[in-house]
């Protein structure tokens, strides 16, 4: 089958999808009316609590009066509305607030939870007979009855069975006491189902071989003595080895994928040179930690050539006596990998930047929320980086207004404090369920974007395949797509498709309405139409913003830990890739932009960002580079063959075009975005 129509084929999707999607939408959008005054005058409605799962052929009754119940109460602040006023001033060039930023003190005297307000609430909730387990300005935590529970929210809990299992949810929104509604931003954690988040984007070439082949990768040692586990032939940058075994692809020989690039590599393709994030703090925010990452990542850096990190300019907080949830979340082994290339892109982009790395005590959204708020409230970062994220319509629930609302807090507060917060857009293009693999095992019911990063207050990074040259220069740039074809079986055959892999995560947002900062950047057409192909009456949010290399097959060389192929234990080092790879590469640039600035932060950067769309500090990237017609080579493990090729730049629903487009956002940073901050 030619690659034309093999690609043909498995894009067709059923009509119906999209009607599904607008209703799905919907459903969000006025679930999440909170405010919204019920048939009594004495309640205020705060919808968005029921899962999908919640239905009613899975509904077993009523959760019985005894059964204890944990919720949890986020809270307003004083003025929600001037909050986000500011936030939008202090982040637009040309306000006269522009750069104003409040420090956490300032923050909290203007917008923050007054005493009183936590006062009341708690009183209210104590009334009930419901013990406040703990309470801070974001939320107060309390356990109780069922009876009591339902009672304080003005709703019911069932008990629903899913797949064997059986969940408890709301069945109902919930109806506050209108004296204390403005005091609450959201209702929280009455559902028993987990709702995770998972490593956005973090992709291996090895991954793909052992997935096709079942062969292990090899192990030998590289050229700086370090253990590389990978490909036998590998080219140490684009197109250093051609294949001149394999028949042709496309009417021309095919090289060999790269090795992986090196920090080096990626600084000279970003024009990062004689800046070094020097004064700048970087958070990197995962779930749970791994105790090797900051040996690991300085004898990475040590095998790189690069400085290893010095006292004091590692931060390290965790509580691994707190860590749960190893069965939904995968544990510390599964966060692992993800871990250690943010640690060792951020260091490669920045080396002489501090980094403080955070972990969630588990995946689940309530737990990675925690610390960005310890990062807000202390001001412990000028950047954070997060390369996690989940879907918003998913089977196992759909997201909660209270964890929409929770986090579009903390991103709002942080823009008035001057953090930036960046977010990987995913490794599963569109999400689509009905024709990729990955859509389905991200628990998708409908191709979407991803969030956290779709939030307005937060900077989405997607990502692109990259063709860094000999001499350390961008030979092109397209969006990250992979599309894996097997080799002729006879000769006269044509190469066949065998699958798509992964690809940058992107699309129009079925929850976010268009931020100020996309108008006039993103066509109407676009900001009007859901990945499925659905319109919608009104302009929506649309990610990425940005985008820096995240294909794997163009990726990092990432040191960690590992069982090496001897069957000893060391560091070795792998290629890896994914947005989870884009996401710390952009922060260690911003790092490097705060120090052209002589430490001026960056804040929120996406009214920056827009405001500098169509200048020569960004490439554009579109579906008609050089890279959309290139292929790469894989040799087999004993090297005599080749196994497999990839094909660049097919991101399947979402499309790269002149301009704005949501798989690539603005476009890619090139040296002139660095160099265009510098303040003399």
């Amino acid at each position: 089958m030619a690659p034309d129509e093999s690609r043909a084929r498995r894009r067709r999707r059923v009509g119906a999808a999209s009607i599904a999607v607008a209703a799905l939408a919907g459903t969000f959008v006025a679930a999440n009316a909170a405010s919204a005054t019920t048939a009594n005058p004495a309640t205020v409605t705060f919808g968005g609590m029921q899962p999908a799962w919640a239905s009613a052929s899975a509904d077993r009754g009523q959760v019985a009066p005894g059964t204890a119940v944990t919720s949890t109460i986020y809270l307003a602040g004083k003025d929600q509305a001037g909050m986000e006023a500011y936030a939008e001033a202090v982040s637009t060039p040309g306000n006269a607030l522009y750069h104003k930023f409040l420090s956490t003190s300032q923050f909290q005297a203007r917008f923050g939870t007054t005493a009183a307000q936590i006062s009341a609430v708690e009183k209210w909730l104590r009334s009930a007979g419901l013990k406040v387990v703990s309470a801070d300005s974001h939320q107060i935590q309390v356990s109780g009855t069922a009876a009591q529970t339902e009672a304080v929210y003005g709703l019911t809990l069932h008990n629903y069975s899913v797949k064997g299992h059986t969940y408890r949810a709301p069945a109902s929104s919930a109806h506050l006491p209108s004296g204390v509604a403005a005091d609450v931003l959201s209702v929280g954690s009455l559902s028993t189902m987990p709702v995770v988040m998972a490593p956005a984007g973090l992709v291996s070439t090895n991954s793909v071989t052992e997935k096709l082949t079942g062969a292990k990768p090899t192990a030998g040692a590289s050229h700086d003595g370090a253990v590389y586990e990978g490909s036998p032939i590998c080219s140490a940058y684009y197109g250093q080895i051609m294949d001149t075994t394999a028949p042709t692809q496309g009417g021309k020989e095919n090289p060999y994928a790269i090795c992986g690039y090196t920090p080096q590599q990626f600084r000279s393709a970003y024009g990062v040179t004689g800046v070094t994030g020097k004064g700048v703090t970087i958070a990197i925010v995962d779930a749970y930690g791994s105790s090797d990452i900051l040996s690991d990542a300085d004898t990475y850096a040590k095998y790189m050539g690069d400085p290893a990190f010095k006292p004091g300019q590692f931060l390290d907080t965790e509580t691994p006596a707190d860590f749960y949830d190893y069965a939904d979340c995968g544990g510390p082994a599964n966060w692992s990998p993800e871990e250690h290339i943010d640690v060792e892109a951020v260091h490669a982009m920045a080396p002489q930047a501090t980094v403080h790395y955070y972990g969630g005590n588990s995946c689940q959204n309530p737990d990675l929320l925690v610390p960005l708020q310890q990062i807000v409230d202390t001001h412990s970062a000028d950047i954070v980086s997060d390369s996690w994220g989940s879907v918003v319509f998913s089977s196992t629930g759909n997201l909660t207004a209270a964890d929409k609302d929770s986090y579009d807090q903390v991103l709002k507060q942080a823009a008035i404090e001057g953090i930036e917060f960046n977010f990987s857009t995913g490794d599963c293009g569109a999400e689509d369920p009905s024709t990729t693999s990955c859509g389905v095992n991200d628990t998708s019911t409908v191709p979407q974007a991803d969030w956290p990063d779709s939030d307005p207050w937060a900077t989405a990074v997607g990502g692109t395949s990259t063709a860094i040259g000999k001499h350390g220069n961008v030979e092109w740039s397209t969006p990250w797509g992979t599309d894996v074809y097997l080799p002729p079986a006879a000769s006269g055959q044509d190469w066949s498709f065998w699958e798509w892999a992964f690809g940058g995560g992107g699309g129009t947002s079925a929850i976010f309405a268009q931020p100020w900062y996309q108008r006039g950047t993103v066509s109407r057409t676009l900001a009007t139409t859901l990945p499925d192909g659905s319109r919608t009456s009104s302009r929506m949010r649309t990610v990425p913003d940005v985008s820096m290399d995240a294909d794997p097959f163009t990726g990092f060389q990432v040191g960690m830990t590992m069982t090496l192929g001897d069957g000893s234990t060391g560091v070795g080092i792998q290629p890896y890739g994914g947005t989870s790879l884009a996401s710390p590469l952009f922060a260690g640039l911003q790092a490097d932009v705060m120090q052209l600035q002589h430490g001026q932060p960056v804040g929120f950067a996406n009214p920056s960002l827009y405001a500098r769309y169509g200048s020569p500090v960004f490439s554009d990237v579109t579906g008609n580079s050089p890279g959309a017609k290139a292929y790469n080579d894989i040799p087999s493990a004993d090297a005599t063959s080749t196994d497999y090729s990839i094909g660049f730049g097919d991101d399947l629903l979402l499309k790269a075009t002149r301009g704005y487009d949501d798989a690539t956002g603005v476009g890619v940073p090139n040296p002139l975005y660095l160099w265009s901050h510098l303040i003399w």
